[in-house]
């Protein structure tokens, strides 16, 4: 689903939701994983992927392509994780995210609230915009993805991949069926564009109805061939960069100022 989620706490709300690293959608140019070709891949395995995002981040370093370079702490992780087969463990996982939060603590905030599905952390919440606090509201927007680029969105990315992509889909459509498939949650012969006509369907279908809200997953049943509340299948289209778009998903409240 395509639509937004807004949790509102009074006032005009802002949802923030990074999801990207070097590597996954953040203006890079060398590699964009959400083209819609067919098949395409991210690299031909998890340690080739790993080492992409390595060698993206020595050309970050030098000066050769732009975007900020990750912190050593990520990079030891990520340097770990190719020595492991391009696989990051649960611990550095914690350590990244646990990273990432005490770099916004350090920065004057609070620290952000974590949205999980399943066993994922969802680097996404919802804050209520005040009115005449658009310079802070920017900074704040600007530390945080520098927290996440320096801390955590590279291995959060690789750590999502390798549970709920595996096989580097670039079309996060087809990561989203290859984890259903993985997870015994569709049939054999459900295919992306399957599950994209069904979306579009929802999509259109809820449109229709002008509830100007976000359906609750028991609206969605009988519109998917899959249980769209299903933790398994929440976690393939989360970690798959698709919308969690329904009220059971929506972001937790951030009050970064206290």
């Amino acid at each position: 689903m395509m639509r937004e989620v807004f949790a509102r706490f009074g006032g005009i709300v802002m949802v923030m939701c990074f999801a990207c690293g070097l590597l996954a959608g953040c203006g890079s140019n060398e590699a964009d994983p959400d083209t819609g070709v067919e098949g395409q891949r991210i690299a031909s395995s998890m340690q080739d992927y790993v080492q992409m995002v390595l060698d993206l981040d020595q050309k970050a370093r030098n000066g050769q392509m732009h975007g900020a370079p990750m912190g050593d702490r990520q990079v030891t992780i990520l340097e770990r994780a190719l020595e492991n087969g391009g696989r990051v463990s649960r611990a550095d996982y914690e350590q990244a995210w646990a990273s990432y939060r005490q770099c916004i603590v350090n920065k004057g905030y609070a620290a952000p609230p974590i949205m999980k599905v399943g066993e994922f952390y969802q680097a996404r919440w919802s804050m209520a915009s005040v009115e005449g606090q658009e310079a802070r509201e920017e900074k704040l927007r600007e530390d945080d993805m520098a927290c996440g680029m320096a801390e955590m969105l590279n291995v959060n990315e690789v750590y999502q991949r390798q549970h709920s992509n595996p096989n580097l889909y670039r079309n996060p459509s087809e990561g989203v069926v290859d984890c259903l498939h993985r997870n015994n949650l569709v049939k054999t012969s459900y295919t992306a564009k399957d599950y994209d006509a069904e979306d579009r369907r929802f999509d259109e279908y809820w449109n229709d109805r002008r509830m100007g809200r976000a359906p609750t997953i028991a609206e969605t049943h009988g519109h998917f061939s899959f249980d769209y509340g299903d933790v398994d299948a929440a976690m393939c289209l989360a970690n798959n960069h698709e919308a969690m778009d329904v009220q059971e998903y929506k972001p937790p409240e951030w009050k970064p100022f206290g």
